[in-house]
C-alpha cells in the first residue's frame, strides 16, 4: 500500500483572479492526482444555492474551497491527508467542512498555524491577567482562526477519487 500524504499549496486571491480550478499537484511519478478549486458561492434565480466562476470577490462573499484528491494507480492508497489551507484575508465558515468516502462522511481536522492538526474545538493557550496576576489558561479557538483543514482518509480505492469540501468568507 502507498501513503502519500497531500498538501495543497497556500492560495492568495490578492494575486491571482478567482477562478475555477487554481490548483493541480502531481508528481510526475505520483499515484495521486490533487486539484483544489474555489468558487463563488450564489444562487439562481429560483434562490437555489450555485457555484460560480468569477473574477473577483468583496468583502462578505462565501467561497466553496473543493479538494479532490484522485487515485490514478490499481492498488488502494492508504492514511492520505487532504488538506484545505484558508488563505489570508479569508475566514472559515463554522462547520463547512464536508467529505464523504464510499459512503462514509469524514471528520475534519483543523489548524491555527497549517502545519499541527486536530479535531474541533481546537484549544490554545493564552496569557490571561486578573487582579495583577498573570496566568497561562486554555482557551478554545474560535473557527474563525482556523488555517487549514485536513480530511483524513483512511483507504482511497484503487481508480477512484473523492472530493472535499470547506467555506470560506472574504474579510
Amino acid at each position: 500500500m502507498t501513503r502519500p500524504s497531500l498538501l495543497a499549496a497556500a492560495l492568495v486571491l490578492s494575486v491571482a483572479p478567482l477562478t475555477g480550478t487554481v490548483l493541480a499537484q502531481t508528481a510526475p511519478s505520483s499515484p495521486l492526482k490533487v486539484t483544489l478549486s474555489r468558487f463563488l458561492v450564489g444562487k439562481d434565480a429560483k434562490g437555489k444555492e450555485i457555484l460560480l466562476d468569477k473574477d473577483s470577490v468583496r468583502p462578505g462573499d462565501v467561497l466553496a474551497y473543493q479538494a479532490s484528491a484522485q487515485n490514478l494507480i490499481d492498488k488502494n492508497l492508504t492514511d492520505l491527508n487532504v488538506n484545505v489551507p484558508i488563505p489570508q484575508n479569508f475566514v472559515y465558515v463554522a462547520d463547512s467542512a464536508r467529505m464523504v468516502v464510499n459512503g462514509q462522511v469524514i471528520t475534519p481536522k483543523f489548524s491555527i498555524d497549517g502545519k499541527t492538526f486536530a479535531f474541533a474545538p481546537l484549544k490554545k493557550k493564552v496569557q490571561v491577567t486578573k487582579n495583577g496576576v498573570t496566568s497561562t489558561e486554555e482557551v478554545t479557538v474560535s473557527p474563525n482562526e482556523y488555517r487549514a483543514v485536513q480530511f483524513p482518509v483512511a483507504v482511497l480505492a484503487a481508480k477512484s477519487s473523492v472530493v472535499g469540501e470547506i467555506r470560506t468568507t472574504v474579510k
